[in-house]
């Protein structure tokens, strides 16, 4: 057998989709994984066409032009995409993308994918699992936003009702600022309640909207913010109003909550004047990305750990954390197209988030 038929079996009979294009992305050759993965009959209803045949608008426009930046430099591409198949379902790969070059000018390019279908699968089950963790340690500070405004329903109705028993005029200006205040309070438990119950919905993870970043920060405070005060945690907060970003609410939520989790533990029996969690963004319209900043006075990350703390059940909670939650929270951003990273230094701990905005 020669060499080239040897090859030539090869692709084709390969267990990874291959595909080969010219240097403007136009599909000359595919082998019989990537007609499998893609449910395609046959290779002619894809050759001549390029891969926007397959794009699907859950992966961001971001990525794709990271991607070109990088192959048409001559530099090797890996990355996690979602593409769409013939029947419009959705196919979750990893992609290796080799520049082609002959004589030093690039030719076309080759592409290896590894369906992810199992691990996505198991990433959203670990991702659920990680969601009830987080309300079940955010339970005491819910039990606060619960117990307040109840408190003050229940004042503010006893003197409604001796209000109403007296026998004398009843001042209407207290009467109307006590049934304000019962509305407001009963207000801010179903708004409570129900975030609480959209949150702990079990969620697919696919579906996005619009959000705002300002609201979504806000959202993320909602079960724990009384539970930080009253450790004399100072919460700051600056977020402009027109920051948008396109994303699943729950998902990018649960990355907020894991690290105001983080921070509220690290607090925990440590003597500090002045304790703060500061969430701040910058936005710039025509960068197309926002990004958020997130950083405590906590006491830092040990330099000998900071590198690891991103790593799956790596914890230093000890029996009481499972390690996934900034390996999840790290996945989730980049599945939104976007990036995080950690810095720590005298005592504070940043973690910068960038994410593509959404244009308006």
């Amino acid at each position: 057998m020669s060499s080239s038929m040897l090859i030539s079996d090869a692709f084709t009979q390969s267990d990874y989709a291959i595909n080969i294009t010219d240097p403007n992305g136009v599909l000359l050759q595919v082998n019989l994984a990537y007609l499998r993965l893609y449910k395609f009959a046959s290779e002619k209803e894809l050759l001549g066409q390029t891969q926007r045949l397959i794009r699907s608008p859950m992966t961001s426009l971001g990525l794709y032009s990271e991607m070109w930046a990088t192959i048409t430099k001559g530099s090797v591409w890996r990355g996690d995409l979602t593409n769409r198949a013939k029947d419009g379902s959705e196919v979750y790969i990893h992609l290796t993308i080799s520049p082609i070059q002959r004589e030093g000018k690039i030719v076309g390019y080759m592409g290896f994918a590894i369906d992810r279908a199992q691990q996505v699968l198991l990433e959203r089950q670990l991702f659920h699992a990680n969601k009830l963790v987080v309300l079940g340690t955010l339970g005491a500070g819910l039990a606060h936003e619960l117990n307040n405004p109840l408190a003050s329903i229940l004042l503010d109705a006893e003197y409604l009702k001796d209000a109403m028993r007296g026998k004398g005029a009843i001042d209407k200006a207290a009467g109307l600022a006590a049934s304000e205040s019962v509305i407001r309070g009963a207000e801010r438990m179903r708004r409570v309640l129900e975030h609480l119950l959209s949150y702990s919905k079990k969620d697919s993870g696919e579906s996005k909207s619009t959000l705002s970043l300002r609201q979504l920060v806000e959202d993320s405070f909602l079960f724990i913010e009384r539970q930080l005060l009253s450790r004399s945690i100072d919460l700051q907060t600056h977020i402009p109003e027109d920051a948008l970003i396109s994303g699943n609410r729950t998902r990018l939520e649960s990355v907020l909550h894991n690290l105001i989790g983080n921070s509220r533990d690290a607090f925990a029996g440590k003597s500090i004047e002045r304790k703060f969690i500061s969430i701040q963004s910058d936005f710039n319209s025509q960068d197309g990305v926002v990004t958020i900043v997130y950083r405590d006075n906590a006491g830092g990350i040990p330099a000998e750990i900071i590198d690891r703390i991103f790593e799956p059940f790596f914890t230093t909670k000890g029996g009481e954390g499972t390690g996934l939650g900034l390996s999840i929270s790290r996945q989730v951003i980049v599945d939104h197209g976007g990036s995080i990273d950690c810095r720590s230094k005298g005592g504070e701990t940043t973690f910068t988030m960038i994410l593509p905005a959404k244009a308006v």
